[in-house]
């Protein structure tokens, strides 16, 4: 089945908070860019880039939902966000194990904390004392 996209709207704000909150994502807030991935009539994924300064922005909250794994939507869904992105670089805070799926994509490991914005740091110790396992700061040039 082909996966379709569409852009959030204001509309979608009240579902696409309630998806991350059952992961235990941060929610999204307007203004975000945030697509939504489509299977026939079903929302089975979704992520956005939130812009942090005039340079930069995070990709982030990519969440497939259960019972569409395997099937290239959360590709599908970078992939978009990359393109889609208004910015020189693009910050990720991938788990661990996403590693090699992000890296795929051209992400790579920080290369000078001094240059990351200081939400973006924050966000990544934030992101390292609240889930269980380690999250990774890995950056994408445009």
């Amino acid at each position: 089945m082909e996966i379709l996209l569409r852009l959030a709207t204001p509309n979608d704000m009240a579902t696409v908070n309630e998806s991350y909150a059952e992961v235990g994502f941060v929610p999204s807030n307007k203004g975000e860019l945030i697509v939504l991935a489509y299977r026939g009539e079903r929302i089975a994924g979704q992520g956005r880039v939130t812009k942090v300064d005039a340079d930069s922005s995070e990709l982030g909250g990519i969440y497939v939902f259960p019972g569409n794994e395997g099937l290239g939507i959360a590709r599908t869904i970078v992939e978009f966000l990359i393109r889609n992105a208004e910015s020189t670089v693009l910050y990720c805070l991938p788990f661990a194990e996403l590693e090699g799926f992000y890296g795929s994509m051209g992400f790579k490991a920080v290369s000078h904390m001094d240059k990351v914005p200081q939400a973006v740091s924050k966000k990544h110790q934030w992101c390292n004392a609240t889930y269980d396992k380690p999250v990774l700061l890995l950056e994408k040039f445009k």
